[in-house]
């Protein structure tokens, strides 16, 4: 995010910007905050997902490379690839199956090594 942006104007810029993909970025649907400690240090992390929809109804490549840095891919995946590895945070693939999407969800994640 930039100074000043929502997280919804942060990502319809960035995927435009970076990925020339337009989409509807609707509501906030899941919080995830991850705190995780090791070597004696804390971290935590707060992720916000929003619900999102592409603008143009057209056949979609699966692998989109960012334009700046090339390590950066964004990828579509089918809920059942999904359901093969896994995927983090963990129990975001139960609430979008769910369609429990019409509140905001919470998931809390507290590890330590």
């Amino acid at each position: 995010m930039e100074f000043g942006e929502t997280a919804e104007e942060a990502i319809t810029r960035e995927l435009i910007e970076e990925f020339e993909l337009e989409v509807q970025v609707n509501h906030l649907i899941l919080i995830n905050e991850s705190i995780i400690e090791y070597e004696g240090k804390q971290r935590h992390d707060c992720t916000l997902f929003h619900l999102c929809k592409l603008k143009v109804e057209e056949e979609l490549i699966f692998t989109l490379w960012h334009k700046e840095r090339d390590e950066i891919k964004l990828t579509w995946k089918t809920i059942g690839a999904l359901h093969k590895r896994p995927v983090y945070p963990e129990g975001i693939v139960e609430i979008i199956e769910s369609k429990d999407i019409k509140r905001i969800n919470h998931i809390i994640i507290r590890k330590k090594y």
